[in-house]
């Protein structure tokens, strides 16, 4: 039944299903196609692979509990990401992290995983992952959300609730801190 439902129709339409039947299965389908695409988006958030995995839950308990009053006047990914983007922030909000040490990042590349030869690409994603830590989350979001994940500008902007041009500058503030922080470390 899944398979004929996931087929069946656009996320606006699985939604409507799901309003108007209770089919659970219509739900089962919306997450089966999004909670990849949640995780990725998270990650780079709270930069904590345990902690993405929690929120990705966290995002998906939210949206079971208030797709029933989904209204189509944006479309199902702008509401999810929305949703997803508030709950990290939430949590690096209530979290109030401090920035990542290189002892603390060293744990998310394992270096015994890595051939002697890539040591220099270990190094690489230590340095970026800590100027990522240090950027505000909303600049961290623009950036996620626009050169990881590929959404346009205008996208990005109605996720997180802001002016376009409100995203063009907070992906321009991203990268001039990015690009000053990690400066000529990087080849």
């Amino acid at each position: 039944m899944l398979t004929s439902i996931t087929s069946a129709g656009s996320d606006e339409q699985l939604v409507s299903d799901f309003q108007q039947t209770g089919d659970r299965a219509c739900l089962e389908a919306l997450i089966k196609q999004h909670i990849g695409k949640v995780r990725a988006m998270i990650y780079p958030m709270v930069l904590n692979h345990a902690d993405a995995d929690d929120l990705t839950q966290e995002v998906f308990i939210r949206v079971v509990r208030a797709i029933g009053g989904f209204r189509s006047t944006a479309r199902f990914s702008t509401w999810l990401y929305r949703i997803a983007m508030n709950t990290a922030t939430d949590f690096l909000r209530k979290k109030q992290r401090r920035p990542l040490t290189e002892d603390d990042l060293s744990t998310l590349v394992d270096q015994k995983a890595l051939p002697p030869g890539q040591l220099t690409d270990r190094e690489a994603d230590i340095q970026i992952t800590a100027a990522l830590a240090l950027l505000r989350p909303c600049l961290r979001a623009a950036l996620t959300l626009t050169a990881i994940h590929g959404l346009e500008p205008a996208e990005a902007a109605r996720i997180e609730g802001c002016a376009t041009a409100t995203m063009y500058w907070r992906i321009h503030q991203a990268r001039r801190l990015l690009q000053k922080k990690l400066g000529g470390k990087l080849k």
